[in-house]
């Protein structure tokens, strides 16, 4: 007489089924956890914004709900006469140092109440490479080349605005920093 194995097959199977429920059952409790807000409990943090403003002296408020009504009123102000918004592209890129810029953009911002010119100087070599003509308020100067022949390359550069009075003859100047990248 054959002697039978008591349940040795039949035991594996139930038990590979069992795991699998088990983990499926596991699997399905943290989906509805994560789904139902496990992670969605806490709130945003509130963000920061720095606003750099004449009444600070240059060091900067951070923007709260208490003082953005105060900050949004001034930024809708005209500038003060002898300070100037700049509206500036900052990466340049001209095909070649002949040819106009593909990126650079200047706005005399209408919050201004000068008109401007700028000069761009290499900051390796103090060379002038562009000298641009009068923007009144609210004119916008892209698509223009460089007066010099520069090196293929990427150069640092300084954008020197020039307010002018009504007779055109400067009051101040600001000083901006651009990368100008030739690429041919």
């Amino acid at each position: 007489m054959k002697k039978e194995k008591q349940g040795s097959s039949v035991k594996p199977v139930h038990l590979a089924l069992f795991c699998v429920c088990a983990v499926a059952i596991v699997a399905a409790a943290v989906t509805l956890i994560i789904l139902l807000g496990g992670e969605n409990d806490q709130p945003e943090p509130e963000r920061e914004v720095i606003i750099v403003t004449p009444a600070t002296g240059g060091r900067g408020t951070v923007v709260t709900q208490e003082n953005v009504e105060a900050i949004q009123e001034w930024l809708d102000s005209p500038v003060e006469d002898g300070y100037y918004e700049t509206r500036m592209s900052v990466e340049w890129v001209f095909p070649s140092s002949s040819e106009p810029s593909t990126t650079a953009y200047v706005e005399n911002s209408t919050n201004n109440n000068r008109t401007v010119y700028f000069d761009l100087i290499l900051k390796e070599s103090n060379e002038l490479v562009y000298s641009s003509p009068f923007i009144p308020v609210g004119a916008i100067l892209e698509k223009f080349a460089l007066d010099a022949q520069i090196p293929t390359g990427v150069h640092e550069a300084i954008v020197t605005y020039h307010l002018v009075d009504d007779d055109f003859l400067e009051i101040t100047s600001v000083s901006v920093g651009v990368n100008l990248h030739i690429l041919g």
